[in-house]
């Protein structure tokens, strides 16, 4: 009898960092994992805030799940409204140091690849579902140069 694996959707939030001790996108990670959606399942990871440590984590999780869909999840200080991002770009920049004092200067995140990448995900649908909801939301076109960018390039 052949093993059926569940289609999973990935979803990944971001230890604390900087002046930052609790990261909601942790809890969330945390809150969905073994969730069903439909015929999906979740599975929730909280990544280190680390460069080259949550690209390693992050691969390992896409090999583990073979997932669906991704969904990543930051925590960005000031902003009062949900961002479903549009758009990574292939460069680190970091205004402060991630987790192992790495401090990215304008690198790339890999120096072959191309400038951009977009989301997949049916953006314009997922902002109307959550309005409607009452959660406020919109469509950015920068998810910033720090990790929330580099994980959704790579």
């Amino acid at each position: 009898m052949a093993v059926t694996r569940d289609r999973m959707i990935l979803v990944t939030g971001f230890e604390p960092f900087g002046a930052h001790s609790v990261n909601p996108s942790e809890g969330l990670a945390k809150a969905v994992d073994g969730r069903r959606f439909g015929a999906c399942a979740a599975r929730g990871a909280v990544l280190p805030v680390h460069h080259a440590d949550a690209a390693r984590r992050l691969d390992a999780l896409l090999d583990e799940t073979e997932p669906v869909a991704v969904v990543h999840l930051g925590l960005a200080a000031g902003r009062a409204r949900v961002a479903l991002e549009r758009v990574a770009v292939n460069v680190m920049d970091y205004g402060e140091p991630d987790g192992a004092g790495f401090q990215a200067s304008g690198e790339p995140i890999a120096p072959d690849g191309p400038a951009a990448y977009f989301a997949t995900l049916p953006l314009a649908a997922i902002l109307r579902a959550l309005t409607a909801e009452g959660i406020p939301a919109y469509v950015s076109n920068t998810a910033g140069t720090y990790l929330c960018n580099q994980t959704l390039y790579t």
